[in-house]
């Protein structure tokens, strides 16, 4: 795959982020599988319906992300995306400051990328 392969699953990584923080489940919905896993750095883990679910009702909002260390590459089909990240939710009304590494992966199924999985893990000092 080209660089401008990885500079599109880019862009949707960046427009994945930001739906979160603006709360866009119908967005969200257009990019991820159906098979999506979302293992957040407590070890809960959320399917496509349980994920979207919290972005319309959960206790959780993003607030902001901020990466750092990113790294971005290829694999085939598969883009993956990792780092560092640090984001800003509020859970039940409280802000949360997360300090995580990540994993995102993007995979491209009949010509269309779709978001396959998110692991992260807390950054311990």
């Amino acid at each position: 795959m080209s660089d401008t392969a990885l500079e599109l699953v880019s862009d949707l990584e960046d427009t994945r982020i930001a739906a979160m923080c603006e709360q866009d489940a119908e967005t969200l919905e257009g990019l991820l599988s159906e098979a999506m896993v979302y293992t957040h750095s407590s070890g809960l883990v959320d399917t496509k319906a349980s994920f979207l679910d919290n972005v319309r009702n959960g206790p959780v909002q993003y607030r902001s992300v901020e990466r750092s260390d990113h790294t971005a590459r290829l694999a085939g089909d598969t883009a993956l995306f990792g780092g560092r990240a640090k984001i800003h939710v509020e859970f039940d009304g409280h802000p949360l400051d997360l300090d995580l590494r990540y994993l995102a992966v993007w995979a491209r199924v009949d010509g269309v990328w779709y978001f396959e999985a998110w692991h992260s893990t807390p950054v311990t000092h």
